[in-house]
């Protein structure tokens, strides 16, 4: 079983304002931190503590060190995960640390909060990848802490969407008679579909107030195989992945990155398909404000056997007679409870 506590990471930098502050709005994030001002100081707390995760600086008082406190920890804690940061990046220096172990390769100065959803990925998909037997329900916990500190961290407007998506398609699936596991790696799959976004290389453009421009948009398309890609390393989640995959996908073709139509697209995947373009139309964003019932029952009775199967199709539009209401108040509750827009009858803080 999982064990649930706050991630131990080691912040290694000679700048001590430098990774006081990291260290302070890392500790807001969840963290427990250690600071150490020298390479031999880390040395010396990898051999006596446990770290989940070791951030360091590259050059020391002008003298490049930051590789042995990589060696160090490849020798005394191989599990550990590594990130180095450097104000004077070099492709170079980036592919050798890479090489000898590290998982990321940051620019200074360093955002905090990217910092934050960085180390989260790489812990809990190292933990995910490891030989431990893993089941359903600790799955859906890695997950689901995985999105909450990575994307959601990014897009604040995004808080609750995974787990929204979860609930409707496991109502879908139910309807259409999947047998129990497709139905449980198709929840993982929704808990976890826009994880790939975490991955682009430029995550601004996902809060950006207007519309995105070709190279933007192609860049966005990347990240459903991404994603699918970042998670295969589990043989629990290799269906999963698959429905990660389609999940832009659409029913005559359409839809990206790999433009399936109809039967080749998974039957899980169809469900998360339409799933996820509705709680993304009726859901407030940076860039737009959520859909109303009408518009949205107008616009998927408009797309059946265009962009979704009409079998799903026709069971979401029945359980959204019922559940219309309460599914479209569904995001607003969300955001407020994650402090991203305040509730209408909250007083402004004067």
């Amino acid at each position: 079983m999982i064990e649930h506590r706050r991630p131990h990471v080691l912040l290694v930098d000679d700048e001590i304002g430098t990774i006081e502050l990291l260290g302070a709005v890392l500790q807001r994030q969840g963290f427990q931190i250690d600071l150490a001002r020298t390479t031999a100081a880390a040395i010396a707390l990898l051999r006596t503590k446990t770290f989940d995760a070791v951030v360091t600086d590259v050059v020391f008082d002008g003298r490049d060190e930051g590789q042995e406190v990589l060696s160090a920890c490849r020798d005394l804690a191989p599990s550990t995960v590594v990130m180095l940061m450097t104000g004077h990046p070099a492709l170079s220096g980036a592919v050798s640390a890479i090489k000898l172990g590290a998982v990321d390769y940051l620019q200074k100065p360093v955002d905090p909060v990217l910092l934050a959803a960085r180390i989260h990925r790489a812990v809990r998909e190292r933990q995910m990848g490891s030989p431990d037997d893993l089941n359903y329900k600790d799955l859906v916990n890695i997950l689901s802490d995985l999105v909450a500190q990575t994307i959601e961290r990014v897009d604040p407007y995004t808080a609750g969407h995974g787990e929204r998506t979860r609930n409707y398609c496991r109502q879908i699936a139910e309807k259409l008679g999947l047998d129990k596991r497709t139905v449980e790696r198709l929840e993982l799959a929704a808990i976890a579909h826009d994880y790939g976004k975490i991955y682009l290389d430029d995550l601004s453009f996902l809060t950006k107030k207007g519309p995105l421009t070709p190279n933007e948009y192609r860049e966005v398309q990347r990240h459903p195989e991404v994603g699918a890609n970042k998670l295969g390393t589990n043989p629990h989640l290799v269906e999963a992945c698959r429905y990660v995959a389609e999940h832009h996908e659409r029913w005559d073709g359409t839809g990206y990155p790999r433009r399936l139509r109809g039967s080749a697209i998974s039957e899980a995947g169809r469900i998360l398909c339409l799933v996820e373009v509705f709680d993304s139309l009726t859901t407030r964003r940076s860039y737009k404000n959520p859909w109303d019932l009408q518009k949205t029952l107008d616009f998927f009775e408009s797309q059946t056997g265009r962009a979704f199967e009409p079998e799903v199709l026709d069971i979401f539009l029945r359980l959204l007679e019922v559940h219309g209401p309460e599914w479209l108040s569904a995001p607003q509750r969300d955001l407020i409870a994650a402090g991203v827009i305040q509730a209408p009858d909250a007083q402004p803080a004067s």
